[in-house]
């Protein structure tokens, strides 16, 4: 079926921001605003935030996470600072430990990100009270108001994480380039954990209307007393919260689970509007819950919570489907987004305090795993091995986005949530150039297949239809953006069905990388142009119609080469959407270099480690560009081998290490309780040591001693515990693992019950552990 979209459009109208935002650092480096996207030293940057709950992880650990982020294509750190995990016991902060708020800042700083403080003082982040302290509450104030008593202690908070961040600020050539000043100001509260019925009751949220622009104005005030001075202020915008105009960056976001929305009576979630294209800078367009108080066209749009994924609440135990991840960014994308936040990327742990649990009570008291693309123990997941790409491609190609408008095909406003049937597209533009997005995925909902798809974008001086010798169809779950007439070393790409991902230059060659999306081949038609001598492919066929159309099957991974007269080699490597998932981008000295591994890498000062999840041996390849001097990697681990050949324009190398087998033995006491036992040198010679427990039931608890370390709520998915991080606990001998019963039915009141009233269960109960697994996971390190 042929889709059409009127693309004839002017570039889009950019000028600097009204926002009085922005600054410098002793480096030389500044940021800036336009109306449509943030500038790094004049030029646009795209920030790609992934939230990190320092708090919430080992303070041992926070380098190699930070480090897993950084390869994951995130280059600035959001991070709440929860109130009660430092100031629990009122006059008493903890800054030590996980607590180290300075250390995890440093540790961002010298790994390269940039950093973003959510100061609060409430956040939120399903944290007891929002993160306010107990001790808080009962005082003469109203908490989140303009009351002197209140702000009186907010003044202290705010000192003390000046104190704590002092130096670190982006003038003092820190990586802290952004404050969040409060969270959901009127727009959302947190239960009040202190009553009997735990979830009737909510805190306030805060001050509204001109009020709540004065206490946003105040807790600004404060927290420039108190150093803390950034080039960004944000604040949270949905829900008609209260915003200081031209002094604040309203921050926005989006979930494909919303559990709040779960209730006894309404069990169903319905689906959310995040996967229907809209234009956020058009005024005259429907926004949704985007309703700002401004013309949209004044302030960039930017997000600070897409959904990573989503904690399974108590009455909502969904999988995220890692499909919602990357078709949520491509949507914000598409509609002109170019600031995108992840809300979590990875997760955490919450800790216990020293007067009980500090989360949520809709939530696991300990597990805030949140199914991020980085889990809870470190997991690198399905939906991180999606996003890679795209973040590498937003890296590289961000001055080319950026500019690009945003332009919907006729009838895309009377798309709805629940519309399984009409293929959902839409470009961005300068008229000239661009990019289609093409998005088939939507939460609770199952799409529709199109097949035999194309394209016809209609443009000022042209009309492009794509593909032309293939057949292009788009599962349900698919999203994906397409360039056309995008520029290639000197060279035209007409149209691609396939997506850009990064470039590596060298005198010899730009070999550009592009991933097929699942089920379609890669049709790249590229202008004839002067100069060009030949066009090959290794796998695939090229013919010849005035310019060069190269067609990839879409299970294949082939290098296009394009020899040129007097000038280099033009390459576009075209992976399978398979091969894209296993390639990393690493940056060393100002040049990017690329492998592809099924073990995640993180990169280190003189050389890198692959932290390998259940696989002893693996092979990984680098992109050399067919260079004599190819990377000779070694390793200084006695146990460790690595050797190398040379594969066409890419070094392979074979990597093993002996393997670790870890006993499990597992005594069932009853079919909901059973007893692990390990082996005492459990977490010798490997990283970690990953439990895999398949049960039915509702929550399952892990307890050593009598002590609960672990929780989780049951959702269908094995529940994995790191031990990594427990050896305390592993001391302690046996552990215990319980889960309470899984019910299917109703519960009715006794009609004969006496005094106390008595409940009776009618329908299926089940409380069973099936099985329980004990994977390795093995580090291993490789110098130069």
């Amino acid at each position: 079926m042929k889709y059409t979209i009127q693309a004839g459009v002017s570039p889009k109208k950019i000028y600097p921001s009204t926002l009085r935002l922005g600054g410098s650092n002793p480096q030389g480096d500044e940021l800036s605003f336009t109306n449509y996207y943030m500038e790094l030293n004049g030029k646009p940057y795209f920030a790609i935030c992934g939230e990190f709950h320092y708090s919430r992880y080992p303070e041992a650990d926070w380098e190699s996470e930070i480090r897993k982020l950084k390869l994951s294509g995130i280059n600035v750190v959001a991070t709440y600072i929860f109130w009660n995990h430092h100031e629990e016991l009122e006059g008493e902060f903890e800054w030590a430990g996980n607590r180290n708020l300075r250390r995890f800042v440093e540790l961002c700083r010298e790994n390269g990100l940039y950093v973003i403080l959510r100061v609060g003082p409430f956040c939120h982040g399903e944290v007891k009270n929002g993160g306010l302290p107990d001790w808080l509450f009962g005082r003469e104030f109203a908490v989140r108001s303009n009351d002197e008593g209140y702000l009186k202690y907010v003044n202290r908070l705010f000192r003390e994480i000046g104190n704590q961040s002092d130096g670190q600020m982006f003038k003092d050539g820190g990586p802290v380039i952004g404050i969040q000043l409060e969270n959901e100001l009127n727009a959302a509260a947190a239960l009040w954990e202190e009553t009997a019925k735990q979830g009737d009751e909510y805190l306030s949220g805060g001050a509204s209307g001109e009020a709540g622009s004065e206490h946003m104005r105040l807790l600004k005030k404060v927290a420039v007393d108190s150093g803390l001075i950034a080039p960004i202020y944000t604040s949270t915008g949905w829900g008609e919260a209260p915003f200081l105009e031209d002094e604040v960056l309203p921050l926005y976001g989006g979930y494909a689970y919303t559990p709040w929305s779960i209730s006894d009576p309404n069990q169903v979630q319905k689906p959310t509007p995040e996967y229907v294209f809209v234009n956020f800078h058009d005024d005259k367009a429907p926004g949704g819950e985007f309703n700002p108080p401004y013309a949209r066209t004044k302030y960039p749009f930017a997000c600070c919570e897409m959904g990573g994924g989503m904690q399974t609440w108590y009455l909502s135990r969904f999988q995220v489907e890692p499909e919602s991840v990357i078709a949520m960014t491509l949507m914000k994308l598409a509609g002109g987004c170019n600031f995108i936040g992840y809300y979590m990327f990875h997760g955490g742990t919450n800790p216990v305090g020293r007067t009980g649990y500090l989360n949520e009570s809709t939530t696991p008291k300990l597990t805030y795993d949140f199914q991020a693309p980085i889990g809870e123990f470190g997991q690198i997941r399905e939906s991180n091995h999606l996003l890679r790409p795209l973040h590498y491609f937003l890296r590289r190609f961000a001055d080319r986005l950026a500019p690009l408008a945003t332009v919907l095909p006729e009838g895309a406003e009377a798309v709805t949530p629940e519309d399984a049937h009409t293929l959902r597209y839409a470009v961005r533009t300068d008229g000239k150039s661009g990019f289609l997005f093409v998005n088939n995925y939507q939460d609770h909902v199952e799409m529709d297949t199109h097949e035999e798809v194309v394209f016809t974008v209609e443009l000022g001086e042209e009309t492009l239809s794509f593909p032309q010798r293939s057949k292009l169809t788009v599962q349900p779950k698919a999203s994906f953006l397409l360039p056309f007439n995008f520029a290639l070393d000197g060279l035209n790409l007409k149209s691609a069905t396939a997506q850009p991902v990064t470039v590596v230059e060298s005198e010899e060659a730009a070999t550009y990388f592009f991933s097929m999306p699942e089920g379609v081949d890669g049709e790249f038609q590229i202008d004839a142009a002067a100069g060009i001598l030949d066009v090959t492919a290794d796998a695939g066929d090229v013919a010849e119609n005035g310019g060069y159309n190269v067609l990839i099957p879409h299970d294949q991974s082939s290098m296009i080469v394009i020899r040129r007269d007097e000038a280099r080699e033009v390459r576009i490597y075209a992976m399978s959407a398979r091969e894209a998932a296993a390639l990393w981008e690493l940056e060393e000295n100002g040049q990017n270099r690329i492998i592809f591994s099924p073990a995640p890498p993180v990169q280190t000062p003189d050389g890198m480690e692959f932290i390998s999840p259940g696989h002893h041996a693996f092979t990984f390849r680098e992109y050399t560009g067919g260079a004599e001097a190819a990377t000779q990697w070694n390793t200084p681990q006695a146990d460790a081998k690595v050797s190398a050949r040379t594969e066409g324009l890419f070094q392979a190398y074979e990597v093993q290490v002996p393997q670790k087998e870890v006993a499990v033995t597992l005594r069932r006491i009853q079919d909901h309780k059973v007893v692990l036992q390990l082996p005492e040198d459990v977490l010798e010679s490997t990283e970690e040591v990953l439990l895999s427990i398949d049960y039915t039931g509702n929550v399952g608890y892990a307890f050593a001693a009598g002590q609960l370390f672990h929780d989780h709520f049951y959702n269908g998915l094995p529940w994995e515990i790191g031990l990594s991080r427990f050896r305390e606990v592993l001391r302690r001998g046996e552990i215990v693992l319980e889960t309470t019963p899984r019910r299917t039915g109703a519960v009715k009141l006794a009609g004969d019950a006496a005094m106390a009233v008595e409940k009776v269960f009618e329908g299926e109960a089940v409380a069973v552990f099936h099985s329980v697994t004990a994977s390795p996971v093995y580090r291993i390190a490789l110098r130069r």
